[in-house]
C-alpha cells in the first residue's frame, strides 16, 4: 500500500505534468510556480519512470503532451477539481491567521486601506499585517499590491495586473473659477498642478515637471493628490477609476494626454494555495470589480 510521503510526491508529480501541458514549456511552468526549470523537469522525468511511459514530446517549440498522457490529464483534473472543492470546505468566516501585506502608499492602497472594513467583516478572524514603506525588507512579505514600475523587491509570484488609463482631472468650481484651459501648454502656463511624485519620474509624465509654472504640490501619495484636488486646488494627473468615487471629479477638457498605470499584484509561491491568502485574492478582485479596474490574470 502507498504510504502519504509516496502520494504526495506523485501528487506533486501529476500537478507538475499538468503545469506543463497547460503553459505548453516547462520554463514557463517553472516560473509560474517559483521553482527552477531542473526541479519542474525531474518532476515530469520522475513520473515518467514511475509510470514506465513517455508523457512528453520535447521540441524547440516547447513540450507537448503524448498520446499516453491524455487519459492521465483526465485523472488530474478530477483531482484539481476535488482539491478546490476541499478548499472551499472551511466556512470563511471561520478562516484564521495573520496576512503580511505590503500595499503602495497612496493609489490602489488609499481605497484598498479604506475598504478594509468588509475584509474583516468576511473574514473576522484574519488579522492583516499591513506595510506601506518602501524601505520595509519584502522578503517575508506574503502579498504585495504595488505600482508596476516601483523600485519594490516584489515577493515571488505575479498573481494579476491592473491597468487603468490616467487623465488629468479638477473640479467644476476650479473651472468656474478659473476657466477652462485652452490646450496642454496653457494648462502648464497658467494652471496650479498638484502631481503624484512616481508619475514626474516617469519618461511620458517628466515632461510636466520641466514645464510647469505652477506645480503647487508634488507627493508620494495619489490619495493626496486626490484629496487636494477634490477640494479646489487644482488640476491632477489621476487614475480614471478613482474618480467614480464622490464626489465626482471631471476630465479636464482639451487636454489630449493619458498615461496607463500599471500595478501588479504579488504572492509569496508557497502560499499561493492558502485559504486565508486566496481570501484576500479574492478581496482583491471584487476591489477591482467594484472599481471597474481592468484585471490581467497571470495565475
Amino acid at each position: 500500500m502507498a504510504t502519504i510521503k509516496t502520494r504526495v510526491t506523485l501528487l506533486k508529480e501529476l500537478l507538475a505534468l499538468k503545469e506543463v501541458i497547460d503553459t505548453g514549456q516547462i520554463q514557463i511552468a517553472a516560473n509560474k510556480n517559483g521553482i527552477k526549470h531542473s526541479n519542474m523537469s525531474k518532476l515530469i522525468s520522475d513520473l515518467e519512470t514511475r509510470l514506465n511511459a513517455t508523457l512528453l514530446q520535447r521540441t524547440p517549440a516547447g513540450s507537448l503532451p503524448t498520446n499516453a498522457t491524455s487519459e492521465i490529464y483526465s485523472a488530474i483534473e478530477t483531482i484539481c477539481s476535488t482539491l478546490d472543492k476541499i478548499e472551499q470546505v472551511t466556512p470563511e468566516e471561520e478562516l484564521t491567521g495573520y496576512i503580511s501585506v505590503m500595499v503602495a502608499e497612496g493609489l490602489v492602497g488609499s481605497y484598498i486601506l479604506r475598504e478594509l472594513s468588509r475584509f474583516y467583516a468576511l473574514y473576522p478572524k484574519i488579522r492583516l499585517d499591513l506595510l506601506t514603506n518602501r524601505q520595509q525588507n519584502l522578503s517575508n512579505i506574503e502579498v504585495a499590491v504595488v505600482d508596476a514600475k516601483s523600485n519594490y523587491q516584489i515577493p515571488g509570484r505575479t498573481l494579476f495586473r491592473l491597468c487603468t488609463p490616467a487623465y488629468f482631472f479638477t473640479t467644476q468650481e476650479y473651472l468656474d473659477t478659473h476657466g477652462v484651459p485652452r490646450d496642454i501648454d496653457d494648462m502648464l502656463e497658467n494652471f496650479d498642478l498638484c502631481m503624484y511624485q512616481s508619475y514626474l519620474n516617469i519618461p511620458e509624465c517628466s515632461f510636466i515637471a520641466k514645464r510647469a509654472r505652477k506645480l503647487n504640490t508634488t507627493t508620494d501619495s495619489v490619495g493626496l493628490v486626490f484629496r487636494l484636488i477634490r477640494d479646489g486646488d487644482g488640476i491632477g494627473l489621476l487614475p480614471a477609476w478613482m474618480v467614480q468615487q464622490p464626489p465626482k471629479l471631471i476630465r479636464v477638457p482639451n487636454i489630449d494626454f493619458e498615461y496607463e498605470h500599471r500595478m501588479i499584484a504579488a504572492c509569496s509561491p508557497k502560499l499561493i494555495n492558502s485559504p486565508k491568502i486566496r481570501a484576500f485574492i479574492r478581496f482583491l478582485d471584487d476591489f477591482c470589480k467594484k472599481h471597474n479596474i481592468p484585471v490581467e490574470r497571470v495565475c
